[in-house]
């Protein structure tokens, strides 16, 4: 999965490989998303990376890329990033820490490798995160 890119940062190069990540599981990526919306329907305030496993379980959903996040620490971070980009109540349960891919262009980065024709209801994670706090309806 993990492609060599040459001239990349490592923060580019974490973008590019959670968006091939993406391209390659398009379905998992979709069901992972609906594992979180039902966390944030729930009102769990916090979804970590260690938990995804026993959310996607308890959904009853079988998902062998699960051991791509175990294994592979670096595509989490990018990959919610994506999420709360797409929709951004996801904001909601989805905590982040600082990174160096907040200073990555995400959407070009999409747009590239995944589909150029996406649209995002946010530009990043801070605006999510900003939609979630005014209660735009976006982020319900």
């Amino acid at each position: 999965m993990t492609e060599y890119h040459f001239g990349l940062s490592d923060a580019e190069r974490a973008a590019y490989d959670a968006c091939y990540w993406v391209r390659d599981n398009r379905e998992e990526f979709k069901a992972l998303m609906a594992v979180i919306h039902h966390q944030v329907d729930v009102g769990n305030p916090c979804v970590k990376q260690g938990e995804i496993e026993y959310y996607v379980r308890e959904s009853g959903i079988a998902l062998d890329v699960l051991d791509t996040f175990r294994h592979n620490r670096n595509l989490y971070p990018g990959i919610t990033r994506y999420m709360v980009m797409l929709r951004p109540r996801l904001a909601r349960s989805i905590r982040f820490r600082k990174s160096k891919l907040d200073d990555v262009d995400l959407v070009a980065v999409w747009h590239d490798l995944v589909d150029e024709g996406t649209e995002f209801l946010a530009k990043d994670r801070f605006e999510a995160e900003h939609l979630v706090a005014i209660g735009d309806v976006s982020a319900r």
